[in-house]
């Protein structure tokens, strides 16, 4: 592998971590509208907005970690 392929893969990885980080952070903010505004009922919806919080903040959170590990050289356990 060259030195270029070597830093558009790196580059293409820090892309795919942003964009997980930022989707998490998307279904946060849907979660909480969801949750707290009037989209659904008025004055909320809990039952659907909670999870959708949780998933957001476990992709937010969790996602980026899990592909940092699988990708990381050399492998580390």
């Amino acid at each position: 592998m060259t030195q270029e392929d070597s830093d558009k893969l790196a580059l293409t990885r820090f892309a795919i971590i942003s964009a997980a980080r930022a989707s998490g952070v998307v279904f946060m903010l849907f979660g909480l509208w969801i949750w707290y505004g009037d989209l659904l009922d008025t004055g909320g919806n809990w039952q659907v907005g909670l999870p959708l919080f949780v998933l957001g903040m476990a992709e937010s959170m969790l996602l980026p970690r899990y592909l940092i590990r699988q990708w990381r050289t050399p492998p580390q356990d």
